[in-house]
């Protein structure tokens, strides 16, 4: 068991390092550039569009084109994907993306009350925000 102690021996390294090696740069939590809130807020005003600007640009037609490059999927039963795929064969639409769109829009149009129709476009809005 003694021969277990190092019996005053120095203690071997088995491994030996080389030079500290230091980033040259280091993290700071601290921005780098120094920004005031009023500064950040004047930014955004000028970037933000006003609400003339975003009727016109963000149109029903310009809207959906943003959106068809999320593709997402919808169960359907196959009668109805039947029917929808007979509908872009008699041409009607270039796809069941685009045929569901009209399919929807003359929906809403004829088939809302105004009261409906409001409702329906304020739940959309908060379902659009979530997905951003």
């Amino acid at each position: 068991m003694s021969n277990l102690l190092n019996n005053g021996k120095p203690k071997k390294r088995l491994l030996e390092r080389g030079p500290k090696i230091v980033p040259s740069q280091e993290f700071k939590l601290e921005p780098t550039e120094e920004v005031t809130v009023e500064e950040v807020l004047v930014q955004e005003q000028q970037s933000a569009p006003t609400p003339q600007q975003t009727e016109a640009t963000d149109s029903p037609k310009t809207n959906k084109r943003r959106e068809a490059a999320q593709i997402t999927s919808v169960r359907v039963t196959k009668t109805t994907r039947n029917k929808l795929n007979a509908l872009i064969q008699l041409g009607k639409a270039d796809n069941v993306d685009s045929l569901i769109d009209i399919l929807l829009d003359e929906y809403i149009e004829t088939n809302l009350v105004k009261d409906e129709e409001k409702t329906f476009n304020l739940i959309l809005d908060i379902i659009q925000k979530r997905d951003r």
